[in-house]
């Protein structure tokens, strides 16, 4: 039997609980590409939502970082490869 992991999702404190909970939903999708596989569109609404909220290249980037080091997984590498699949179901396999 698996352990569940517990993750701690980078935030920012002035991000209102709506934003806190897109960003959160951003994340998971993150983790449901790597973990087994999402659908290309859901991804990218989730994407696009977390764009909204966080605009600037530089904080991104910081988010990247502080996530991967906590689970792993890339945020960057995640969109990239979403972006530049064609498939409807997704799964993001590390090299």
């Amino acid at each position: 039997m698996r352990k569940e992991e517990t993750i701690s999702y980078p935030l920012m404190d002035e991000w209102t609980i709506p934003e806190i909970i897109n960003v959160i939903k951003f994340y998971q999708a993150v983790d449901q590409l790597y973990e087994k596989k999402i659908e290309r569109n859901n991804f990218l609404k989730k994407y696009q939502q977390f764009l909204k909220i966080v605009p600037q290249k530089s904080l991104q980037k910081q988010l990247d970082r502080r996530y991967l080091a906590q689970s792993g997984h890339s945020l960057y590498r995640a969109v990239k490869f979403v972006q530049e699949s064609q498939d409807k179901n997704l799964h993001y396999v590390k090299r």
